[in-house]
């Protein structure tokens, strides 16, 4: 399972300019696997997560990539941090309007 670390009532998946990726979470890249709570102890208060089931990205065309997380974050969120990306040959406006069916597919 995928965390994506949000706020209420802000989209969860919307890609900024220059952006290549969404930043996630993916609790079992490490061991002992994280949990919601280990990840937002880290970000602000008021952070929500949000679970991603990797096989509705497969279904939308998209992927996952690891990528080392920020020096900010503690080593194993470091570890575990990865980015969801357009598949292969994806337009910049294609993963886009992917990532805003992604919306629709979490809580």
């Amino acid at each position: 399972m995928l965390v994506r670390v949000g706020e209420i009532g802000k989209p969860a998946f919307q890609l900024r300019p220059g952006e290549k990726g969404i930043s996630v979470f993916d609790l079992e890249a490490v061991a002992p696997p994280l949990s919601e709570m280990e990840i937002l102890v880290s970000f602000r208060d008021g952070s929500v997560a949000i679970l991603i089931d990797p096989q509705i990205l497969k279904l939308i065309g998209l992927q996952v990539v690891l990528v080392l997380g920020s020096d900010d974050l503690p080593q194993r969120l470091r570890n575990a941090h990865a980015e969801i990306r357009p598949g292969d040959e994806m337009t910049r406006k294609e993963f886009k309007s992917s990532l805003r069916e992604l919306e629709e597919h979490v809580d």
